[in-house]
């Protein structure tokens, strides 16, 4: 779920590698990614960047010595230090990454099944919601076999349940 704040930040970055060209869009998205999880994997890394009894000017000294300081991705980090958002970045990546596919017309689809699509049941589903959303379809699969059967397919706030399972348990809701 997106924040205002993070929503902020990861639109004035995307502005910004946006002015540079498609090749600064990449290459802030991969940094900005690489970054997030960094800080993901090191949860002291957050808390160290944060703290305040260590000043700012410290704190930015110490991430421009893991970060450099050319990157775009890099000065977004000394700017959330400045201003106590280092907490964000995961947040900030993530709407950073909407963003993306948003401009690269490409909608990411979760798609759960209870057995794995052959490559023609893949293919078939990506074209309808390709149709559909007039969008570029990238398809991540996951196997659940509660389900049952069929297909629940999510993208963006959107989720359709087609499952043998949400199907049982509406009839079972209608009979009692």
């Amino acid at each position: 779920m997106s924040s205002e704040v993070s929503s902020v930040y990861a639109n004035a970055l995307f502005s910004l590698a946006k002015e540079k060209g498609d090749a600064a869009l990449q290459e802030a998205r991969s940094d900005l990614r690489q970054c997030a999880v960094l800080f993901s994997l090191n949860p002291d890394l957050t808390r160290l960047l944060s703290l305040p009894t260590i000043s700012v000017t410290e704190r930015t000294e110490i991430a421009k010595k893991i970060f450099g300081d050319q990157s775009l991705a890099s000065r977004l980090i000394f700017l959330l230090i400045d201003h106590g958002r280092v907490p964000f970045l995961q947040e900030i990546a993530d709407d950073f990454d909407e963003k993306m596919l948003d401009y690269q017309d490409t909608a990411d689809v979760i798609v759960t099944t209870a057995v794995a699509m052959n490559p023609e049941q893949k293919e078939r589903l990506r074209a309808a919601l390709s149709r559909k959303l007039h969008k570029t379809i990238r398809i991540t699969e996951h196997i659940d076999r509660s389900i049952l059967g069929g297909v629940i397919v999510k993208y963006g706030d959107t989720r359709i349940d087609n499952s043998v399972k949400y199907r049982l348990d509406a009839l079972r809701e209608q009979l009692s």
